[in-house]
């Protein structure tokens, strides 16, 4: 009998064990401190974040747990990209944010801040656009809930995507500032490549 529950015991423990490596978090040691173990998605983000964002979504609806998990993704992803664009517009010295989304009447705008803001999350956002889903993870909760994950990727180069933004940028800026564009278009588009890459340190 003994050796009965000494066998259903060595099981039980397995089992835990099992279970303890599927869940988020695991017993490191003794005093009970535990690890967070990432999601398939988040550590495949991490292998190239300067053109990785990943994302989470909750719902009772699987279909619209993925969608909140892609909208969540795209958004990190964009603000990234906005810091990105706005600190190499800034250090280039661009002043497309003393004028009206209407470069030809170069019209000027009140709350220039604002302004700068939103060109930039513009053109960040046209770019997110181009990001594709190429990882997903599912899982059911205990309240039958759907918990999905998404890691979204740029198909493309950090450096083709850093071209993309400056072409981007160049369109909007206004048509004075186009040449002084012309002349430092590569710099520029390292200074934003440069800015994408600090992601991955």
């Amino acid at each position: 009998m003994k050796k009965m529950y000494l066998r259903i015991a060595c099981v039980a423990m397995s089992a835990a064990v099992v279970m303890a490596g599927c869940g988020t978090t695991k017993v490191v040691d003794s005093t009970g401190k535990k690890a967070i173990v990432s999601d398939p998605c988040e550590e495949l983000q991490q292998q190239q974040p300067a053109k990785r964002a990943v994302g989470k979504g909750t719902h009772f609806k699987e279909m619209t747990a993925r969608n909140i998990a892609e909208a969540q993704g795209r958004a990190q992803f964009a603000r990234a990209l906005s810091a990105a664009v706005k600190t190499a517009t800034d250090e280039q010295g661009y002043s497309f944010e003393l004028y009206s989304a209407d470069a030809k009447t170069g019209g000027a705008v009140t709350d220039q801040g604002s302004k700068s803001n939103d060109l930039v999350s513009s053109v960040a956002n046209e770019v997110v656009a181009n990001t594709v889903v190429i990882k997903t993870s599912k899982y059911q909760l205990p309240n039958d809930q759907f918990e999905v994950w998404v890691c979204l990727e740029y198909q493309k180069s950090v450096a083709e995507m850093a071209a993309e933004v400056a072409k981007k940028v160049a369109q909007r800026i206004p048509d004075e500032q186009k040449m002084k564009m012309n002349f430092e278009f590569d710099r520029y588009r390292e200074r934003i490549e440069k800015e994408l890459e600090k992601n991955q340190q």
